[in-house]
């Protein structure tokens, strides 16, 4: 190969059509790349990915029970509302939590408090009293309740609440589980 009187080489044709090869490839796999980090940055998933832990009616929310119908001792419920921002803000971070809590067991559960009914008129009333909530409470969301030895614990409503709570759950750590 020849060169110029500075050192640079003569770039022949076949390694110009190779570098173009070459850089189209670069570029083919850096929009791939981006494309996916882009959908792993974006996908937040659904309330609606976790059907099987949704609670559908007030009475059943403090009667958890497991695929052999025996009262579950220790869980927590989210109460959520689609359209609320603390809770949209939050939902990225509360199912993160909930798929890995829930990898070894099912430990968290969701009330969509726009789907929720009641199976008679006191439902609602009679799980408030339970909680010692007033009717305002459902209207603070996002909200959790815990339940420990298969009665009601604790209540909180907030999003710094709820993602503490669940941080705690997440590490072994929430005191009336242990």
């Amino acid at each position: 190969m020849a060169t110029y009187a500075k050192g640079f080489k003569k770039t022949q044709p076949d390694q110009l059509l190779l570098k173009a090869i070459v850089a189209m490839i670069l570029v083919v796999l850096l929009a791939v790349g981006a494309a996916y980090i882009y959908d792993l940055a974006t996908d937040i998933g659904e309330y609606t990915d976790f059907t099987d832990q949704h609670i559908k009616t007030y009475d059943a929310i403090l009667t958890q029970k497991d695929d052999a119908s025996v009262q579950l001792q220790n869980y927590i419920v989210y109460f959520y509302n689609k359209t609320d921002e603390d809770c949209v803000d939050i939902q990225k971070k509360v199912l993160n939590y909930a798929e890995k809590i829930n990898a070894d067991a099912e430990v968290i559960f969701f009330v969509d408090l726009d789907a929720i009914t009641a199976t008679d008129s006191t439902d609602d009333e009679d799980f408030l009293l339970a909680i010692g909530q007033g009717n305002a409470w459902l209207n603070k969301s996002p909200m959790l309740i815990s339940v420990a030895d298969g009665v009601f614990s604790t209540q909180y409503s907030g999003a710094d609440a709820v993602l503490e709570v669940l941080d705690q759950v997440d590490a072994g750590e929430y005191t009336p589980f242990n």
